[in-house]
């Protein structure tokens, strides 16, 4: 009722106002008639002057009145509504179109999996799944595995049932990228079927150098300059015969490395290759190794040609610092000066702890105060030890050959121990020895025509050194 009255009010006000407008005007001409024979205006001149400005005031009323006439009528059109009829007949159509579906592989997911998942009929999955049989990467695919699959959705409105919307997903192709440089393509074929194949993705090679200063550790600066996180552990690991990380290196000490580069067809770096060069300038000593071939298999060398490969690491473990180093001091726990056999390396619980040379395990298992304890024999002369470990590892037993580098137990906190790190002992000839001084002999020691074939793949890095621009920015 309200709602009425407001309405009713507002077109009172508006016919109110037209008619007041018509008054006025009448009003006007009557005033101007009274003036016109008051003082006499009937002389031409005055008379022109007079009906001017009745038509002109005419004319204005008349293209006013016209407008509010067009505008009420646009209204009326505007408020209109249209019904539309849709009959059954009208409602038979098909849509098709091209989708694309683009998955990184999270835990659990499978390929059956997403193919339900988008709306593929049986008849199809059993047909894709019966084409990759024969590829294991497609059957297990791993977390981080790029899947995209190409589909046409077809949406049919049934006519007998309006309510009734059916959707079908037929795959065109499938793409699953088990490795960086590899890529399964499952294709539909015009019968229906599918067809699987497996092809490496084509790859350029480039050769990229970095050089730089040491700000807050080797592996942190070079991983911020671009480095892979591998190509970084591989350098690092070059290094671990000549270097102490913890003592040697220090804020400031410059670094350079060649590494190869391989990138798609795109553009985009895929991954790094090998390490060709690496040099690290301490403060005392520059330390350069090349890459050298022999026999098709890939080894390190200084620059006179000697393997960086020694009988013994000295560090058997990444990214530790040294918590305790070789001679006497107050025992942690004992509470008395104890002569220490050996260096500490403070690390978190778990971490790998490697081989220090090649040889044979003479001891695994619980040993007083070491807790759990790896015994390695390496010659006639050198043993090396490792204690308060906190598992081994279970490939290993005593009698066990390893080879340098092998993984066989993992930092702990057991025997008499404050915290989780790791004891390393050198042992020669039955007596414990400082680790940091030993001074282990070098792998291979190039001569003749091997040396030679060194020097010229020598020179060939040394001249990528020269001209390719350094890729971190100062």
């Amino acid at each position: 009722m309200k709602k009425f009255f407001f309405k009713k009010h507002i077109r009172t006000r508006d016919q109110n106002t037209k008619n007041s407008a018509r008054k006025g005007f009448s009003r006007k001409i009557i005033s101007l008639v009274d003036k016109i024979i008051d003082h006499n205006f009937f002389k031409p001149v005055s008379l022109t002057i007079i009906l001017s400005f009745i038509v002109f005031k005419t004319y204005s009323y008349v293209v006013f009145y016209f407008n509010e006439y067009q505008e009420s009528k646009q209204k009326e059109i505007a408020s209109t509504v249209i019904k539309i009829d849709i009959s059954d007949s009208a409602i038979n159509f098909d849509v098709e179109e091209d989708q694309i579906f683009e998955r990184k592989i999270k835990q659990g997911d499978t390929l059956m999996k997403l193919l339900v998942e988008i709306g593929v009929n049986e008849q199809d999955i059993f047909a894709i799944l019966n084409s990759v049989k024969k590829h294991n990467s497609i059957q297990n695919l791993g977390v981080g595995d790029l899947v995209t699959i190409v589909y046409q959705s077809k949406v049919n409105i049934d006519k007998e049932q309006k309510n009734n919307i059916n959707r079908k997903a037929t795959v065109v192709s499938i793409s699953i990228s088990p490795s960086l440089d590899s890529q399964i393509t499952i294709l539909r074929n015009q019968d229906g079927s599918y067809q699987a194949r497996e092809e490496n993705v084509k790859l350029s090679r480039y050769i990229s150098r970095y050089s730089g200063s040491i700000k807050k550790g080797l592996f942190v600066d070079g991983v911020n300059a671009g480095i892979s996180p591998t190509s970084m552990m591989n350098m690092i690991n070059l290094y671990g015969y000549d270097i102490d990380f913890q003592r040697d290196l220090q804020k400031g000490d410059k670094f350079e490395m060649l590494v190869e580069s391989f990138y798609n067809e795109q553009g985009k770096k895929i991954k790094d290759g090998n390490v060709l060069y690496s040099s690290i300038t301490l403060s005392n000593r520059s330390i350069d190794i090349y890459m050298h071939k022999i026999d098709n298999k890939i080894e390190y060398f200084d620059s006179k040609g000697n393997s960086v490969k020694k009988s013994l690491l000295r560090t058997p473990i990444n990214g530790a610092r040294v918590s305790s180093g070789f001679g006497m001091r107050r025992h942690p726990i004992l509470g008395y000066s104890k002569m220490h056999k050996g260096a500490d390396f403070a690390a978190p619980t778990g971490t790998p702890i490697m081989a220090a040379g090649s040889g044979v395990i003479a001891y695994m298992g619980v040993k007083g105060g070491y807790g759990n304890y790896v015994q390695i024999k390496h010659n006639s002369e050198y043993s090396t030890a490792y204690g308060h470990a906190s598992r081994f590892n279970k490939k290993f037993r005593v009698g066990s050959k390893v080879k340098q580098g092998d993984i066989v137990a993992y930092v702990g906190s057991t025997g008499r121990s404050t915290g989780p790190h790791l004891h390393f002992e050198v042992i020669f000839k039955g007596t414990q020895v400082n680790p940091a001084k030993v001074k282990a002999t070098s792998g291979i020691k190039l001569s003749g025509k091997e040396l030679t074939r060194f020097e010229s793949s020598k020179s060939e890095i040394d001249k990528y050194r020269r001209n390719i621009p350094n890729l971190i920015k100062k």
